[in-house]
């Protein structure tokens, strides 16, 4: 999670009140996984310079989300799960608790949602599987990951975009709740009925995108 203050806070505030509309064209009709093969824009211009603040409000993610995005993963016993900006570790946790990943991590910039988060690992459990970090999600290594969850605003997705690109080995899954990646093709999304959202969101529905990092070009080749 990046916190947000001051002005920071007025100019994110804008951004997401700008945000309803653009959703309503991406998230369409809701239903209960309902499959859909469009990879809708976002309202932020490409390549724009992204505040580090403003890339992840903490926000809990529904635990029918956390479970529908780990399903769509298809997250099993050979996965290593990483959680970029994790807060209070749910998605991790179920990962491996609920799905039988062999471990995970989350990062996020809130010493206080990690501190929780590793508190939950302890007594759940799976504090040998799982690790929390007070971390920047930019400055992060990914490279143990075989699948990747997000849920951040849309100013972040391009810089995080080629990050997995340049990072991840091919055959690595990304979920993203919500907001996609506009330069790659989502493999698969679906639309969620998530009536929790509504008092943070004003509306209900979500979309979930599945990408798979694709094969690097041979070596030599142009």
């Amino acid at each position: 999670m990046h916190r947000i203050t001051g002005p920071a806070l007025r100019r994110c505030a804008a951004w997401l009140a700008a945000l309803p509309a653009a959703l309503a064209v991406a998230a369409g009709p809701a239903a209960d996984l309902a499959e859909r093969r469009d990879n809708p824009p976002t309202t932020i211009e490409r390549g724009a310079e992204v505040p580090a603040a403003l890339v992840a409000p903490f926000v809990a993610t529904p635990m029918p989300v956390v479970d529908a995005m780990l399903a769509l993963a298809r997250v099993g016993p050979v996965d290593f799960v990483i959680d970029l900006g994790s807060g209070d570790g749910r998605l991790v946790l179920a990962a491996v608790l609920k799905f039988g990943a062999r471990g995970g991590f989350g990062v996020d910039i809130d010493p206080v949602l990690v501190d929780y988060a590793t508190r939950k690992a302890h007594e759940s459990g799976a504090a040998n599987r799982v690790r929390f970090h007070v971390r920047d999600l930019f400055d992060t290594d990914v490279r143990e990951a075989t699948v990747v969850t997000v849920y951040l605003l849309p100013i972040a997705m391009d810089r995080l975009e080629a990050k997995l690109l340049r990072e991840l080995a091919p055959g690595t899954r990304v979920v993203s709740h919500d907001y996609p990646f506009r330069g790659w093709a989502a493999e698969r999304v679906v639309a969620l009925d998530v009536p929790e959202k509504h008092d943070y969101t004003g509306r209900r529905s979500t979309s979930l995108y599945l990408y798979t990092v694709p094969a690097r070009p041979a070596s030599g080749t142009r």
